[in-house]
């Protein structure tokens, strides 16, 4: 069960065996005076979201805030060991928002069963640490009575907190929030295909929110939303606003800035499986573009990140594809275990090579049914036109390829993909089934965004 070892957290050892090789080992032709070579494959992806958006139509089709009775409802697809960020502000506020825990709103139990029904134990209410804290609905700086978006003294406690029921307010004074059950009620409605519906209900009424200037219901903003791994992709607590817009979602109901900035950090972090390489003249070693997988293995990687079939397979057949070297790149820099190597990480492997041979290398990427990072059809020059040792950022010679034996689905939530599979080799059957580049898009990201590939003489 490679696949499944590769990209379990915390799981750390490969499982699963490889098809026996029954041939004995053929040497791999010995250049002669070759120059070594350190080739690093860095995971440098840098989105730390799977998705994201931001929503301000309510359930009845018009748009805005949602008063007394109304809802918001947003769709959206997740996996196992997903979770679903947001946050809106409590209108009546200076910077108090609603949204689940930094970690997230878990989506799945720990049985891998989607969760259904009222979530709202798990919503809290939230102060930015922005603006001075006043009576809400009454000082002169919260939401319904501000004379300018931002208006409102910066907040002496500068740091996002977590409200209990009873509030101290900036000039000592105490205010005593309503139950957040009485305020907003949150349920998730899964559906087919690891669908789910957000619904945000104002369940507030007329006499819910009681202030010294009388009882009324509440306002809530459009709010903005992430599905994620990681934790905390909207704030944290106890440290101060991270600046990337949710000041202005706290303090006056504006979510573009957010929702802007969540864009930026939404895409596949994939990890990438331990990978093969081989030196080589000639184009074309581990797949050939166009044509069916060829049989040696990489369906296993593209799959499964299982690389030692096809390593075992290059190994082998060294001499007859006329390789002049071959091996498997398989812990991450400072790792003492297999294992992929995830954002931050990187691989590091030593070739040798004379002037007019490439180093070709394979890895999956994680998230996906059957998708590989390679380097492109000639590989990696280690020399350039002059004869000369290359060094430097190589990234360019790489790009993602759909090995063409499983059908594609949403990476890291498809049922079939890395994360997901309850098996290696699980899913149907690619109807297209050739090597091809992913295309723009399926997947609008080049190669180098998720890799940075360097090559330095030694």
């Amino acid at each position: 069960m490679m696949k499944l070892s590769l990209l379990a957290a915390g799981l750390s050892t490969l499982l699963g065996a490889c098809a026996a090789v029954e041939s004995a080992p053929d040497e791999p032709i010995t250049p002669t005076n070759p120059t070594t070579f350190k080739l690093r494959i860095e995971n440098v992806a840098p989105w730390t979201v799977l998705k994201s958006g931001t929503h301000a139509t309510r359930t009845d089709g018009t748009m805005g805030p949602i008063g007394p009775g109304a809802a918001y409802e947003v769709s959206f697809t997740a996996g196992r060991n997903q979770r679903v960020s947001f946050a809106t502000m409590l209108g009546q506020s200076n910077d108090w928002f609603f949204a689940t825990s930094p970690e997230g709103l878990s989506l799945y139990n720990e049985d891998g069963n989607p969760i259904a029904g009222d979530v709202t134990s798990q919503i809290g209410l939230y102060d930015s640490g922005t603006e001075i804290d006043q009576e809400p609905g009454v000082g002169n700086a919260t939401g319904p009575r501000q004379s300018a978006p931002d208006f409102g003294a910066p907040d002496p406690v500068a740091m996002v907190r977590k409200l209990g029921q009873i509030v101290t307010l900036t000039d000592g004074t105490t205010f005593t929030l309503p139950a957040i059950a009485s305020m907003v009620r949150v349920t998730l409605t899964p559906g087919a295909n690891g669908l789910f519906t957000l619904r945000i209900q104002n369940v507030s009424t007329a006499s819910t929110l009681v202030t010294s200037a009388g009882s009324s219901g509440i306002g809530m903003s459009p709010l903005a939303y992430a599905v994620h791994i990681g934790r905390a992709p909207l704030f944290d607590t106890g440290v101060a606003d991270r600046g990337q817009g949710l000041e202005l979602i706290a303090e006056s109901g504006r979510v573009a800035n957010l929702g802007g900035v969540l864009r930026t950090l939404s895409g596949w972090s994939t990890p990438v499986s331990p990978g093969v390489y081989a030196v080589h003249t000639d184009p074309e070693p581990l797949y050939a573009l166009g044509l069916d997988d060829l049989g040696l293995g990489l369906e296993h990687l593209a799959e499964d990140g299982n690389f030692e079939v096809i390593g075992a397979s290059i190994a082998s057949n060294a001499r007859s594809m006329e390789l002049t070297e071959t091996g498997t790149f398989e812990m991450p820099v400072g790792s003492t275990q297999i294992s992929p190597a995830r954002p931050g990480g990187a691989f590091e492997l030593v070739v040798r090579g004379i002037p007019g041979e490439h180093v070709s290398f394979a890895t999956m990427f994680g998230m996906s049914n059957d998708w590989f990072f390679a380097t492109r059809p000639e590989g990696i020059a280690l020399f350039d036109a002059q004869g000369m040792p290359r060094s430097g950022d190589v990234s360019a010679d790489i790009a993602l390829y759909d090995a063409g034996t499983e059908v594609d689905q949403e990476p890291a939530i498809g049922a079939d993909t890395g994360p997901q599979q309850p098996a290696v080799n699980t899913g149907a059957i690619d109807p297209i089934s050739i090597v091809r580049e992913v295309p723009a898009n399926v997947h609008p990201f080049a190669a180098s965004t998720h890799l940075r590939v360097t090559l330095e003489p030694m």
